[in-house]
């Protein structure tokens, strides 16, 4: 279910990656068809329940792009019905610890290494061969790192078995420093910090990722060696559209 994003990241390419917030399942096939090559049911900040994911879900398998899942919260029965639904890799927020991490990592592998519970409904219908066997390697868990603390035990986390890769939010990360402007990348201060996620991702063979808010803001990322690359959302992007039409005909004459 991650080749398409382990082929790019093999090749030492950017995997480009895009929240969905709006709960419906024909935007996220959009979206999906658009070409992107993952994206991200917001379960955290978007409108998504349990019900409408297992539909988007649905929707997004009838592309090539990866299903992911931003999780609501570090919490083990949701990450385990996320993946039994068919996410392809899932992104936990507010992991502060090590042990936050490593809870995370726990409810999303199978024992030995985890403690998930088997019963793969969907995702074991979605994957060729012995789902079982291959999920401990081909399910993604990346730790979200957008907080002081997180920042302060960056190398800790990164350190933990099982991760996938560390997922930089910058703009919660912003606000937990006391920066002036939230989500600025080149703030030297989130600078230093994206710095030594990138360094502790290669140290411990983890994909690094970040949410990049604009293409300017990605492609900058991608360039200092950020491997799943995002924006988004659906919601700014209608909005945005629906805007441009209306001054568009307003300035007309109206």
């Amino acid at each position: 279910m991650t080749s398409r994003l382990q082929n790019l990241w093999a090749q030492g390419l950017p995997a480009y990656n895009f929240f969905l917030t709006i709960p419906n399942a024909w935007t996220a096939e959009l979206m999906a068809r658009a070409g992107f090559d993952a994206v991200t049911l917001d379960m955290q900040h978007g409108l998504i329940d349990f019900a409408t994911a297992l539909q988007q879900l649905q929707a997004i398998s009838t592309t090539e792009t990866v299903p992911l899942v931003r999780l609501q919260w570090n919490e083990p029965s949701i990450v385990m019905k996320m993946l039994d639904a068919g996410a392809a890799g899932l992104i936990c927020p507010m992991i502060d610890t090590a042990d936050d991490a490593a809870d995370f990592v726990r409810a999303c592998r199978y024992p030995p290494a985890g403690i998930r519970s088997y019963g793969p409904i969907r995702a074991g219908r979605l994957a060729p061969g012995d789902y079982f066997r291959k999920a401990n390697e081909d399910v993604l868990a990346f730790a979200m790192i957008e907080t002081a603390s997180a920042a302060e035990n960056l190398e800790a986390i990164a350190a933990v078995p099982g991760l996938s890769g560390l997922f930089v939010g910058p703009f919660d990360l912003s606000i937990s420093l006391g920066l002036e402007w939230a989500g600025d990348i080149h703030d030297p201060a989130l600078q230093s910090v994206l710095k030594r996620v990138l360094a502790a991702c290669g140290k411990h063979g983890l994909i690094p990722g970040v949410y990049g808010g604009s293409v300017p803001h990605m492609l900058d990322l991608a360039g200092m060696g950020f491997r799943l690359v995002s924006t988004g959302d659906d919601t700014k992007l209608l909005e945005q559209g629906a805007r441009g039409v209306l001054e568009e005909l307003r300035g007309s004459g109206r």
